[in-house]
């Protein structure tokens, strides 16, 4: 969430972010319940004060007593009713937007940069054709034993998956990320501090309600909850890079580009993850950017860098940078990545704060970004380096992960 002071003295600023993000929350009646709220706990922070009483109290003074205890008992419910229709309205409140974010939704997403070109010369096949010729997954088998969308990858896939993974690592590594294994499942508190709690329409997550837990849709999810409560040492940002699956139900939902594996149910992920200063966000930002760049480089495939119009963004992030991968066999740019800077917003739901230069306590600031994934990646690396009898020639830094030049 955002500091409730930063909505008292800009209301609207906040309400016109809201309004660009496309959302409704009436900021007006948020700041009424605000105003509520705080004259009632005013209310009852006097009447605790006049509860206390030094000495045994007379029959007189005990029967004010029982009546202050009773309006003060009435205070109390009034103000647990108010606090929770103020909680749950302050929740909906999206991040401020960063200077320059395009407004509109998807289609306003403003191309920044290109990398690479098309070298394919002859007709592409798409994934699917690869996967007749390479025997690389088999979506048949897997909708038998869990349904629509899940698949089993194969030999072939699984390895240059692997690939792919290990020379992903090797860069983030020496850029001085913490690889990190995480927890698959997070629960209501995490799931809701870090703005992914499934919420009517909106909700993508995979829920176990007997233990109130959320399987996660990526590890920004327990990485973030890995500092809740935690005072950090902020003097050198920490890096982690968490490597899990991912389960999201969005899949069989969507008809775009739903194909293949480009959206399941299931997939592996290496997702880089930052703590740091507030002052050191928005370098921090274009590093994540310059990393994932340094990684689409490396597997040679061409992309173009778009910075994500208000309406696209997700509530917790501020700025917004996605990596679209070219499709010679569709012959257009496909999402493969994305990078957040997310300020204080998941820092201040889940109590992540750090002592500044005057030893004063602070929210630290949280961002996101994926490195690789076993779905997209994949589908990248294969249409892009395939050659015109349908093998695949390796780029040089999968190659020596992979143990072969083709696959």
């Amino acid at each position: 969430m955002i500091d409730i002071q930063l909505i008292r003295d800009n209301p609207k600023v906040v309400q016109d972010s809201i309004a660009r993000r496309g959302l409704d929350v009436d900021i007006t009646h948020l700041l009424s319940l605000d105003k509520t709220r705080r004259e009632l706990l005013t209310q009852i922070e006097q009447g605790r004060a006049k509860l206390k009483l030094s000495g045994k109290p007379t029959p007189a003074e005990l029967a004010k007593l029982q009546k202050l205890k009773k309006e003060q008992d009435k205070l109390q419910s009034e103000f647990t009713t108010i606090d929770s229709k103020y909680d749950e309205l302050l929740c909906q409140v999206p991040n401020l937007l960063a200077e320059n974010t395009p407004d509109g939704g998807e289609e306003n997403n403003r191309q920044e940069r290109t990398w690479g070109k098309n070298k394919l010369t002859f007709t592409a096949k798409d994934q699917e054709a690869l996967n007749e010729i390479h025997d690389l997954y088999n979506f048949e088998a897997g909708a038998k034993v869990a349904g629509a969308k899940f698949y089993f990858l194969k030999d072939k896939a699984v390895r240059l998956w692997q690939a792919i993974e290990q020379a992903s690592q090797e860069i983030i590594r020496a850029e001085g990320f913490e690889i990190m294994q995480v927890p698959h499942m997070v629960n209501y508190q995490i799931a809701d501090g870090t703005g992914y709690m499934p919420r009517g329409e909106e909700n993508q997550n995979y829920i176990d309600p007997a233990q109130k837990l959320v399987m996660i849709a990526t590890s920004e999810l327990p990485l973030t909850g890995y500092h809740k409560d935690d005072v950090l040492d902020l003097d050198k940002p920490k890096l982690y890079g968490g490597l899990s699956t991912c389960y999201r139900l969005e899949a069989g939902a969507y008809g775009k580009f739903s194909k293949g594996l480009y959206r399941t149910h299931q997939f592996e992920k290496l997702e880089m993850y930052v703590f740091c200063r507030p002052s050191e966000s928005k370098e921090w930002l274009q590093k994540i950017l310059a990393i994932e760049e340094k990684i689409t480089q490396a597997l040679e495939i061409p992309y173009r860098v778009v910075r994500i119009a208000a309406g696209d963004m997700s509530a917790p992030a501020y700025e917004k940078y996605d990596i679209e991968y070219f499709s010679p066999a569709e012959n257009e740019y496909r999402e493969l990545t994305s990078c957040s800077n997310c300020t204080d917003y998941q820092a201040r739901n889940l109590n992540i704060r750090f002592r500044n230069s005057n030893g004063k306590l602070e929210y630290a600031h949280t961002l996101n970004g994926t490195a690789v994934t076993s779905s997209r990646n994949l589908i990248a690396v294969l249409e892009n380096h395939q050659q015109k009898d349908g093998t695949v020639k390796l780029p040089k830094a999968l190659a020596k992960y992979y143990g072969s030049a083709t696959l």
